[in-house]
């Protein structure tokens, strides 16, 4: 994963794989998800991230084990939790 904040737009980049990307989604106001051909995430753009407090407490952790749960309410995907796993 490569981040990427450019301070002349407040926009936090975030690149998961060099796959090319194929389509972008709109999430939320501010924000892209970008897509390979597969429907796959290759990176996300944040807008205002500095603004919206993303920066400077950006951090970044690595966990053993564990899941991610996304829940979509009205349309729209409003959290993620990390949850550990016992393995």
């Amino acid at each position: 994963m490569k981040a990427t904040y450019f301070v002349d737009t407040d926009t936090l980049v975030l690149h998961f794989s060099d796959k090319l990307v194929e389509d972008y989604v709109d999430v939320g106001d501010a924000d892209l998800m970008e897509l390979d051909g597969d429907g796959e995430i290759v990176g996300l753009t944040l807008e205002h991230a500095e603004e919206r407090s993303i920066l400077p407490d950006f951090e970044f952790e690595r966990v053993t084990g564990g899941v991610v749960d996304i829940e979509n309410v009205g349309g729209k995907w409003v959290e993620v939790k990390a949850v550990e796993v016992q393995t």
